[in-house]
């Protein structure tokens, strides 16, 4: 009687309905929510006051289950999601001015995209919602005939079966085309941006011959990448190799682009801080990895890396330290531990990243800069704007001007670009190709555009120092007041550098050395200009080195420039201390100003050593005069006449007593005094006659001497 009692309960009770699964994700540019029913049915989607409607035909609504649903979304988009306690249907509120495209991924897969903006033209899911409505779904078998192509019919189908496009007159009926027209403009911009194609104007390319439509034996539109090429320079298998023939890191790991493309910032943030803690607060890598990415996105570096810091150290992803160091970069700082500074010849995103991780580029290192280039132009646009400038003064400094200019010109076309900063590349670019001139006039344009700052003023000293022109004191009493606001490293060294210069430039260079000296700033540019600007006296102070003191930290070029205008002051000594020891390995010049310092402190011949070999007219007029002071005055008259000053040799020529070469017919005086100093007096006379003829020579060579001795300029030595 029990059991009866039962079975008649169990064939009363209603149906017991199914469980339909709701699954969600954010993806680019929308929301999706995928719903699992039990198998192929018929399903409606209509409009309703606060959003849209879903339910299924069949008799019962299934049990929707929503547990999982905000673990992978943020409420941007849909805002809540319920099931309709009387009749069983599920409810979306919408958060934004969007709209629900539905489709059926497979038989029982339905899946709801949320995407922003008016649904498309004459869209049946804009309806009323009306659960009497089923929209029935048919899929077309490869062997059926297809009289007209539905693309959305052809978007909900799953099937192998590509009509061929012959058969598709390509009637779009009530469906906008408007979204497949702007994923295909939006996917040939991006390919010609990464010069995966070029563009042209329209018209007949010129030297084409025209194709007839009825001889191509095919045409083909394909929305996705095949499977053996990827227009995307992020998918890339192989990057190439390093200069040491390591392995570069994928593209992958350096999509930054991909990782937070479609979402605003605040949707960023949200979805980053969505779902990082799973069941007993374990952390769920995946999330943690996509925080991650999503913070590099948005150059949120310190951020960035504190989201990494949560992955279990046995569960981190091969690209953490890469990620690490890429948080780094985009905070602005170089990484000199970074894994990836070897890659600078790789082929993919890698080296971008390399270059931006170096302090100063290698010199003699090749630089792949064409990869740079693409790296770079694949960025999202506020990340352009913050790390091209510092790329540009890299790749300047390395010697790359064409790729500074490929950067540079990404730059003046990334939105919300400051004239300024424009200018301030343009200044970098114009000092480096040797043209200061120029340079002053956009460093002058990017104070008139952006006012007195910081950048503004460092450029504008750097155009000064290169020009060796004097600057206004306001400049230097600027970049003082600016010392107590950057507290960024890199900003602070060159506002220093900039601020001792702009002291030196301004004639305030014993201010200028005492900032130098005060934070650690290099000298030799001090020096540089104080050879040009500064006084004697101020000069001396800081150039005159005591005896034991160390090496100045200047290029070999300043130290002989100051050693050069020590010595024409007069101190030989002090010059020495700028550039000894030099040897014969040693450049000609830095032997000379040697070799004059020698001389001029009397060590004869050791001026005499430094200058074997050389044989310019300058370096025997100075062997001449040492070989003078060692007492060898023949081989000094033959140096004297190498060098083309006759009239020194000739004056040495009285000191040997030669008295018969000074009867040339080109040295009248000396010949007039040589006549005198040998007079030819009669012999067969008596001594009255010669004493008479004595006193009459004696007058006459009174008169040539202090003709010859009016007549000559004194001894330069």
């Amino acid at each position: 009687m029990i059991r009866c009692l039962a079975l008649v309960v169990l064939l009363s009770a209603p149906a017991v309905a199914e469980t339909a699964r709701v699954y969600s994700g954010e993806h680019e540019g929308f929301t999706r929510l995928v719903i699992e029913l039990s198998g192929r049915a018929d399903w409606t989607v209509g409009k309703t006051p606060i959003g849209y409607t879903f339910a299924s035909t069949a008799e019962t609504q299934p049990i929707f289950d929503l547990t999982e649903v905000w673990d992978r979304i943020p409420r941007t988009r849909l805002q809540d999601l319920r099931v309709d306690p009387e009749k069983g249907s599920l409810q979306l509120t919408l958060a934004c001015q969007c709209h629900v495209f539905p489709f059926e991924y497979r038989a029982g897969v339905i899946v709801l995209d949320i995407k922003p903006g008016p649904a498309p033209a004459h869209s049946a899911f804009e309806q009323p919602f009306d659960s009497s409505s089923p929209l029935s779904i048919t899929y077309p078998q490869p062997d059926e005939a297809v009289a007209r192509y539905n693309w959305l019919d052809f978007a909900r189908s799953t099937s192998p079966w590509v009509p061929k496009v012959s058969d598709l007159p390509l009637d779009n009926g009530g469906v906008s085309l408007a979204p497949l027209r702007a994923k295909l403009l939006d996917e040939i911009s991006r390919a010609a941006t990464q010069s995966l194609i070029d563009m042209v104007l329209p018209g007949k390319p010129p030297g084409w011959e025209a194709v007839k439509s009825e001889e191509l034996p095919w045409t083909q539109i394909r929305i996705g990448t095949a499977d053996e090429f990827s227009g995307d320079s992020t998918d890339a298998a192989d990057g190439g190799l390093t200069a040491s023939g390591g392995a570069c890191a994928p593209d992958h790991h350096f999509a930054v682009s991909d990782w937070g493309a479609g979402r605003l910032p605040r949707e960023a943030i949200v979805e980053a801080r969505t779902g990082l803690f799973g069941e007993f607060d374990a952390v769920d890598p995946a999330a943690v990895l996509n925080a991650v990415h999503l913070h590099l996105f948005l150059g949120f570096g310190a951020e960035a890396a504190q989201y990494a810091n949560l992955l279990p150290k046995d569960d981190r992803p091969e690209e953490y330290e890469s990620l690490l160091s890429m948080a780094r970069v985009v905070d602005g700082y170089p990484d000199q531990q970074s894994p990836f500074l070897d890659m600078l010849t790789c082929d993919g995103s890698a080296v971008l990243w390399a270059v931006l991780a170096h302090t100063q580029l290698p010199h003699g290192q090749d630089v792949n800069t064409d990869a740079v280039v693409r790296g770079f132009l694949a960025l999202p646009s506020h990340l352009r704007a913050s790390l091209g400038p510092p790329l540009v003064e890299k790749m300047l400094d390395h010697d790359e001007p064409e790729a500074a200019q490929v950067i540079r010109n990404a730059v003046e076309r990334t939105p919300d670009t400051l004239a300024k900063t424009v200018e301030l590349l343009d200044v970098s670019a114009e000092l480096h190709a040797g043209r200061p001139d120029t340079a002053l006039d956009h460093a002058k344009a990017a104070m008139d555009k952006g006012g007195s700052g910081l950048d503004e003023m460092i450029a504008l000293v750097e155009v000064h120092f290169q020009r060796a022109k004097p600057l206004p004191v306001e400049i230097a009493t600027s970049l003082q007041a600016f010392l107590k606001e950057a507290g960024d490293p890199g900003t602070r060294a060159d506002l220093l550098r900039a601020l001792a210069l702009s002291q030196v430039l301004s004639g305030q260079t014993d201010a200028g050395f005492a900032t130098a000296e005060q934070h650690g700033v290099e000298v030799s540019d001090l020096f540089q200009v104080a050879l040009l600007l500064a006084g004697d006296d101020a000069f001396l102070r800081h150039a005159v080195r005591p005896g034991g003191s160390e090496a100045i930290n200047v290029t070999p070029e300043v130290e002989l420039e100051v050693a050069g205008r020590l010595l024409d002051l007069g101190f030989g000594d002090a010059a020495l201390m700028w550039i000894d020891p030099v040897g014969p390995d040693d450049s000609a010049d830095r032997r000379r100003v040697a070799a004059e310092a020698e001389f001029a402190r009397g060590d004869a011949r050791r001026a005499i050593t430094l200058i074997v070999g050389l044989d310019e007219p300058e370096d025997e007029s100075l062997r001449a005069r040492a070989l003078v002071q060692l007492g060898a005055l023949g081989e000094a008259r033959t140096a004297f006449m190498a060098a083309g000053l006759p009239d020194e040799a000739q004056r040495l020529t009285t000191w040997e007593g030669d008295w018969q070469e000074l009867q040339a017919e080109d040295a009248p005086l000396w010949s007039a005094a040589a006549a005198v100093l040998s007079p030819d007096l009669p012999q067969d006379v008596g001594p009255l006659a010669r004493g008479a003829a004595l006193l009459e020579d004696a007058a006459t060579a009174r008169v040539a001497m202090n003709a010859l001795l009016s007549g000559l300029a004194s001894p330069a030595y």
